[in-house]
Formats: structure tokens, sequence, C-alpha cells
């Protein structure tokens, strides 16, 4: 079983694409090395949005837990000093494969 989440990040439109390269050159390498797939991602630079497609083996209650590990993390702490400040929100669920 393999469970997926689909994050949302409404980013401000000035710092977005520093946002976006710091999403995928620090935060999806180090998000891998937990055990997360990152499946897909895209910018979509008319709305200022970075979406993607997360994933790890496991039940949603794994997915989870190891999530919660992640955001614990030192190398997480780390890297969030490094981000830039453009991320208003984001929205994160599980969802299906249809």
């Amino acid at each position: 079983m393999r469970t997926f989440q689909f994050r949302r990040y409404e980013l401000e439109p000035d710092g977005a694409k520093d946002f976006v390269a710091w999403a995928v050159n620090e935060i999806f390498p180090l998000r891998e090395d937990f055990g997360f797939t990152v499946e897909w991602s895209y910018f979509n630079e008319a709305e200022s949005e970075l979406v993607w497609l997360a994933s790890a083996d496991g039940t949603e209650s794994e997915f989870e837990a190891l999530s919660a590990a992640w955001d614990k993390s030192a190398e997480r702490a780390e890297a969030v000093k490094l981000m830039p400040p453009a991320l208003i929100k984001i929205n994160a669920s599980i969802v299906e494969r249809v």
C-alpha cells in the first residue's frame, strides 16, 4: 500500500520563484531521505502556487507518523532557516488514485 498527499502552497508573488527553488533543491531531497517520494511538482506562476504530490509506503497512519518524524527533525529545522519569506499558506490532504 502507498499513501499520497496532495500539497498546495500559496506564495507571495515577489518571492515565489525563490521559494520554489528552495523547495525543489532543499526540501524535496530531504523529504526523500526521510522515506517520502516526490511524485511530481508544478509551479503556477500566474496564481503564485506550488503544487506537488508526496507519497510514502504504508497506510495513512504510517504516513502521518513519518510526517511527524519529519516535522520534528533537525534536518527540517535547518532547511527552514533558509526558507525564502514567501509562504502564505499550506494546504495538504491525503488523496486516493482514481
